[in-house]
């Protein structure tokens, strides 16, 4: 008998080694890919086919995927929903997609063949004989009629559901950049707490980051920004446990930078209790690798600071300071002393300390006392702004009183023949910060803000007979190279004259303004010359403003603009707008301009670099330019700078080494990418265009 069971037990052990035998009725679900391995920044396209018509009503698929070696790219809609969108794969590694009949009483059948295909792309800089694809079929089912809330599962086999699909050849290794923070800070309620981050590795020009904290216990000091060069913004949000919490989002380029402490976060602690800052996510990278490359991961060698917050909590009146110490924190037993930052008010103050209302002291300097405080302390004011008397000057009138914090007004009204040089005193000093605005009857109206409202008022208007006035000529317009004979200043109702020289080609328009109102011209043409004009005014009585314009009467408008300044260069976008024959399209030189869309329609661009002191005209551009038989490139207005197809701060970076003169040339840098860097299409590349791809950046 112990022989019969030991053959037994052999059989059972010898066939559980051999390969399960598909059964004949079960649907096979495959998995295959389009290439055995890839290069970075090539696609590998996986498909999930079926060997026989199925009926199914709902599915629930997942394919894991090697998120160091690969990105996920997109889904072909065939069969299935997504349920992950790109970002979100990308940072799990995992792509989920789903299907549901939506009349499950109707049965659905899939066809034999393709189901769904999946796409994803190796990254710059991978280079890994590991990267593998993993199909996980986590449900399959058809209706049950007889439970429908217990659907069939239906039986299956799957082939090829783990892929090792190499990356190889990658030309950019992240150079290991690590990112820390310290392990613990201690601090009393009140008191600032700073946390240096700190980068190793090698110098670098850019970084992004994320960090966490609970603002139960801490409150950000440092400012929200935008600005060339760095952005930090905050976003607040409640956990699963309802406490309140933030997440902070750190961007920087620009200049070069060495390892050591990047930036220091410091946060108020607002009370008892202890909170983690914790970096999430980090990424750091050189100003090299921004032309073509996407900013890699750092490593995060520690990542999260322990704060533990103790102390009783200040809470003091906007009005008041404290003379006892610095800061919102003090300890048990301690007396707490305050004055009112501004004396200009009257004072009706409450005080409680742990909830209990309790009654200062005040002393003859009008310091407020609150001995042994015993718990959190709120002072809360209410205030009556002083009213001070106010002497008024000759010609001058107003109120005779002014009050502390609301603006006063007071009038002049000049004398024929006089001239006036306002003064005005508040409490026995100088004040020169008055508003002036000069109204339609003649009159002079003066302000005084009510901040400055801080004691008596005497007003001295200096009131003296006047000198004829000394009035500024301004020239103004596209014309005025070709004007002349054009003093900068008249005397007070004598005339005044220049004279144009119109140039060929162009045609003139002029005009002018006294003290703003539009002033007649007259002209006179020269007897031997009829493109030499002399334009007067007779009487002048107030300053004169002229503009001479000039447009070209030539069929194609060329416009030049200063696109970038350098050290000994300047950099010149040429534009041409017009339609050009058939075919054909603009060349600057032997080079064929791009049609620029975000210039307007029918706009053609190119750049030229020239001297610093060289001239460099529309007429001068013009004559480079020509029709050539070639088709302009289109080029629409984007974010990414480098042509990534990603937006991130490598793109900031290069529009900032563009506009900071980095490349002299266009060899490492391209016309196109240039033009590119001018985001916000004002016609120049500067740190608004930067500032507006950070806003953009994933």
């Amino acid at each position: 008998m112990k022989k019969i069971i030991s053959v037994l037990l052999t059989l059972a052990l010898v066939l559980s080694l051999v390969p399960a035998v598909f059964a004949a009725d079960e649907p096979t679900i495959t998995m295959s890919a389009d290439k055995t391995s890839v290069a970075p920044g090539e696609t590998v396209t996986l498909t999930l086919s079926l060997d026989k018509d199925t009926v199914v009503d709902g599915a629930q698929f997942k394919i894991d995927f090697d998120k160091e070696a690969y990105e996920y790219v997109k889904k072909v809609p065939d069969t299935f929903d997504d349920t992950t969108n790109e970002n979100v794969a990308n940072v799990e590694g995992c792509v989920g997609a789903t299907y549901l009949n939506t009349k499950p009483s109707k049965p659905t059948t899939w066809s034999a063949g393709k189901l769904d295909t999946f796409t994803f792309k190796a990254k710059e800089g991978a280079n890994t004989s590991a990267a593998t694809f993993k199909l996980t079929i986590e449900s399959l089912k058809k209706y049950n009629p007889d439970d429908p809330a217990n659907n069939i599962k239906v039986a299956h086999n799957v082939v090829g559901g783990e892929l090792t699909i190499p990356v190889t050849g990658g030309s950019v290794t992240p150079e290991g950049y690590s990112v820390s923070i310290p392990e613990t800070k201690s601090v009393t309620t009140g008191e600032t707490v700073e946390i240096p981050i700190t980068i190793s590795g090698k110098d670098y020009n850019a970084y992004s980051m994320r960090i966490s904290y609970y603002t139960d216990v801490l409150e950000l000091q440092n400012e929200a920004v935008n600005n060339e060069g760095f952005r930090l913004s905050e976003v607040k949000y409640t956990d699963a446990d309802y406490r309140p919490g933030s997440s902070i989002t750190l961007i920087r380029y620009g200049d070069t930078a060495q390892p050591g402490e990047a930036l220091t976060l410091k946060f108020t602690a607002k009370a008892q209790g202890t909170t983690d800052v914790t970096i999430l996510n980090a990424r750091v990278d050189e100003s090299a690798n921004s032309i073509g490359f996407n900013a890699p991961d750092a490593t995060i060698t520690n990542g999260k600071t322990a704060v533990t917050v103790s102390g009783y909590t200040v809470v003091l009146s906007d009005d008041f300071t404290r003379t006892d110490t610095e800061g919102t924190v003090i300890m048990d037993g301690d007396t707490l002393k305050f004055i009112p930052k501004d004396p200009n008010y009257d004072y009706t103050v409450t005080v409680t300390v742990g909830g209990a209302e309790v009654t200062p002291t005040i002393g003859e300097d009008g310091t407020y006392t609150v001995a042994n405080v015993t718990g959190n302390v709120v002072v809360t004011s209410t205030k009556t702004p002083k009213s001070f008397n106010v002497t008024l000057g000759a010609d001058t009138t107003g109120a005779t009183t002014a009050t502390y914090q609301t603006d006063y007004t007071f009038k002049l009204t000049p004398a024929d023949g006089y001239v006036y040089n306002m003064a005005v005193t508040i409490g026995d000093r100088a004040y020169t910060d008055f508003e002036r605005k000069v109204n339609d009857d003649g009159t002079t109206t003066y302000t005084i803000p009510g901040a400055a409202i801080t004691g008596d008022i005497v007003i001295n208007s200096n009131k003296k007979e006047r000198d004829p006035y000394t009035f500024q000529v301004t020239f103004e317009g596209t014309g005025i190279g070709d004007v002349s004979n054009n003093a900068t200043t008249v005397t007070e109702n004598d005339p005044y004259s220049f004279t144009l020289t119109k140039k060929d080609g162009f045609d003139y328009t002029v005009s002018a303004t006294m003290d703003g109102a539009a002033v007649e011209l007259t002209e006179t043409v020269d007897t031997g010359n009829a493109n030499v004009v002399t334009y007067s005014i007779a009487k002048v009585t107030g300053d004169l403003v002229i503009t001479v314009n000039k447009v070209s009467t030539l069929n194609m408008d060329v416009a030049v603009s200063e696109y970038v300044q350098m050290d000994d260069k300047t950099v010149f976008l040429v534009t041409v707008t017009g339609t050009p024959t058939e075919g054909m399209a603009y060349a600057y030189g032997e080079n064929t301009m791009y049609k620029t869309t975000a210039y307007g329609v029918n706009v053609y661009s190119w750049l030229v670099i020239v001297d610093k002191n060289q001239e460099f005209t529309a007429d001068t551009a013009k004559a480079n330019i020509k029709e050539a038989s070639a088709t302009a490139e289109e080029m629409a207005p984007s974010y990414d700078v480098n042509e990534t197809k990603t937006v991130d701060i490598n793109d900031a970076q290069l529009v900032y080494d563009i506009y900071s003169g980095k490349y002299g040339d266009f060899e490492k840098v391209t016309v196109k990418k240039f033009l590119c860097a001018d985001v916000n299409s004002d016609r120049s590349v500067n740190s608004t265009d930067a500032v507006a791809v950070v806003a953009n950046s994933n």
